[in-house]
């Protein structure tokens, strides 16, 4: 069997097989989570939507939960479907 010398640091062992870190190999060109969200948030508004934070109470958000889940719905259309009716209707 042919070895290479134990002192020989510079010739390539053709024996072992070349070990591969784990994983999908990198391509140099990842976005972080902020980027990634920009360009979400300038998609959407170029289709034409804007954004709302809203803060309610935690028993109103388990009842929106529950609604969603049992009208297979986004809570987007939930609430887009609400204001709609109420600030929107003619008065």
């Amino acid at each position: 069997m042919h070895m290479k010398p134990l002192d020989d640091d510079k010739a390539i062992d053709l024996l072992s097989p070349i070990k591969r870190g784990r994983g999908r190999p990198a391509t140099g060109a990842a976005k972080s989570s902020a980027q990634r969200q920009k360009e979400r948030r300038e998609r959407l508004r170029d289709d034409g939507k804007a954004f709302l934070t809203v803060h309610v109470d935690a028993q109103v958000l388990e009842g929106l939960k529950a609604y969603i889940r049992f009208k297979d719905v986004t809570p987007d259309q939930v609430i887009e479907k609400l204001l709609r009716q109420q600030l929107l209707r003619k008065r």
